[in-house]
């Protein structure tokens, strides 16, 4: 039995007890079956309530019937529905008229809006006339009906077909989307086996039973393929199963990865953990990754900077160093798997969810610029080595101090400008291209003399300067410049291309030394300035002779000038 019903029994009862005894005893009856009714009742004449049983004033969130008894009924009605109110009292003329259930929205004394349903009858009260009511609260009822009012707008509404079956698998529900996905009207599926429904075997016991969610394909009423993800729920009656069409989709990702296969330049995408996700063929083709080997190795080849400076040394270091470099993009060597050659790549990379570094995969894509980098340092080379001995030219020399004296401390001790002596007679008694072979000669001695950190270029026609790496110490410099003297000293046969003749040509070097220290104040122009004059004033003294400076012009150390 509904409390609807049971309300109306309760009120019959009530109006049976007033007819039936005097208004004192009607009253002791009226209390008797209401006072410990778990339905809210009231009484009210006048517009004001003259009587509430306990559920009443606990529905009323009242502490007592004191707070309501005497106060208007229309007060603890919501605006909205006292017209509703006052229609239904002038609806009831007669004593016993008993009125159909009405909703209205009451206002109890804690402020919260409350639904009900009320049904009240016309009675006496204490000899004037007044009305019963009694109410229950809908407020869960509505908010169910609303729930269902929504879900049904859902499945009506939603892209994703939503079937409903029972356990032997007859299509019991068959929203629009499913129409429309199918191209099957609800007529034509309705009663249908889903498998026959949706043109695929569709179990949805087996799909609760792999997890809920399974990937699969389905056939339109047309027999066109469906890319589909279904997932599956038990019911009291039967299952839901819902269909979202990934056909689009996975077109999609098809065309993209057939893009992608296609591309000449390298592509991969490294997962949050620093492994290989995905390679394209390009990249196996780039990197010479061997047949049979994995393509997590693509991760791990060595790394260059423009310099041929190794970046990354450990097995995995690719991932934090894209994640956190400012830069996005760059020149890079690469070494080959296959056969080690190296190879120029123009490298970009990005994160693929931004929003969550940390979590993110990396794209990173290249693409070999091998030749164009190639012709880069050759234009590079050109512009800053002599093109006879192919030693540093004088402006890469500058460069090369000004980068030693800004770096600070050891990196570069002492500078050595070095002249040939009577150089010009060779030019003058064999012809240039001889003196060009006396060049390349004296060149390589040098660089062979110096120790693998120091530096020699040639700054003018017969003239070299050599960067002596620091830390050294004046005397030092002086035994380099001794020894770079015994080294030039040495025959050199002219005539090996073809002229007939095997003469030796023996040649000499005045060679002025500058030291340089720590915190050195004067520029690469003057402290190249102080080491010609020093080499002058050694050839001053002669052939083969050295002169040492400490500092600035002037500030000549204890070994002074010497001869070789």
């Amino acid at each position: 039995m509904t409390t609807r019903d049971q309300v109306g029994q309760l009120l019959r009862a009530v109006v049976a007890a007033s007819a039936a005894r005097g208004q004192a005893e009607a009253e002791r009856e009226f209390r008797r079956i209401v006072d410990d009714s778990p339905v809210a009742i009231c009484v009210h004449a006048d517009g004001r309530f003259r009587y509430v049983n306990d559920t009443m004033v606990r529905e009323m969130a009242a502490e007592s019937a004191d707070q309501l008894l005497g106060h208007r009924i229309i007060d603890f009605v919501a605006p909205q529905s006292v017209p509703t109110v006052l229609g239904r009292i002038a609806a009831r003329p007669r004593d016993g008229d008993i009125s159909p259930p009405v909703e209205m929205v009451i206002l109890p004394l804690d402020g919260t809006a409350r639904a009900v349903e009320a049904v009240a009858v016309r009675a006496q009260w204490r000899g004037r006339p007044a009305h019963q009511v009694a109410f229950w609260d809908v407020t869960a009822h509505k908010t169910a009906e609303a729930n269902l009012r929504f879900q049904a707008a859902l499945v009506t509404h939603v892209s994703d077909a939503i079937i409903a079956t029972t356990l032997t698998g007859a299509v019991t529900s068959w929203n629009p989307a499913a129409e429309a996905i199918y191209g099957r009207s609800a007529v034509q599926a309705l009663g249908c086996p889903v498998r026959e429904a949706v043109g695929a075997a569709l179990d949805p016991a087996v799909i609760i039973a792999a997890g809920g969610v399974v990937h699969t394909s389905h056939r339109a009423a047309d027999g066109s393929p469906l890319a589909v993800r279904v997932s599956a729920s038990r019911m009291d009656a039967g299952y839901v199963v819902v269909c979202a069409d990934q056909t689009a989709l996975r077109r999609a990702e098809q065309h993209f990865q057939t893009v992608v296969a296609s591309l000449e330049e390298g592509v991969i995408v490294i997962s949050s953990e620093g492994m290989v996700e995905s390679v394209n063929p390009a990249v196996l083709r780039i990197l010479g990754v061997p047949t049979g080997v994995d393509v997590a190795e693509a991760a791990t080849v060595p790394i260059y900077d423009r310099d041929g400076r190794l970046l990354f040394t450990d097995r995995r270091p690719v991932l934090p160093t894209l994640k956190t470099s400012p830069r996005r993009g760059g020149v890079y060597g690469v070494d080959r798997l296959d056969d080690g050659r190296r190879v120029w790549l123009s490298m970009t990379w990005s994160l693929l969810d931004p929003a969550d570094p940390d979590g993110s995969s990396v794209l990173v894509s290249f693409a070999d610029v091998t030749e164009q980098h190639t012709r880069y340092q050759r234009l590079v080379h050109r512009a800053t080595h002599d093109h006879v001995t192919g030693l540093p030219n004088r402006a890469h020399i500058l460069d090369l101090v000004t980068g030693a004296l800004e770096t600070g401390g050891h990196r570069l001790g002492a500078v050595l400008f070095i002249d040939l002596d009577k150089f010009k007679s060779v030019n003058d008694a064999f012809g240039h291209h001889a003196g060009d072979a006396v060049l390349r000669v004296a060149a390589e001695r040098l660089r062979k003399t110096l120790r693998p950190d120091d530096v020699i270029g040639r700054v003018g026609g017969d003239e070299f300067v050599a960067l002596l790496a620091g830390p050294i110490e004046p005397a030092e410099a002086d035994v380099v410049a001794v020894r770079l003297q015994g080294a030039l000293s040495q025959p050199i046969f002219l005539g090996g291309d073809g002229d007939g003749t095997r003469d030796p040509s023996c040649i000499s070097a005045s060679i002025g030394v500058v030291s340089v220290r720590p915190g050195e104040h004067r520029a690469a122009a003057e402290i190249l300035h102080d080491a010609d004059l020093a080499m002058y004033r050694a050839k001053a003294q002669g052939r083969a002779a050295s002169h040492l400076t400490m500092g600035a012009l002037g500030q000549h150390g204890p070994f002074g000038s010497r001869r070789g």
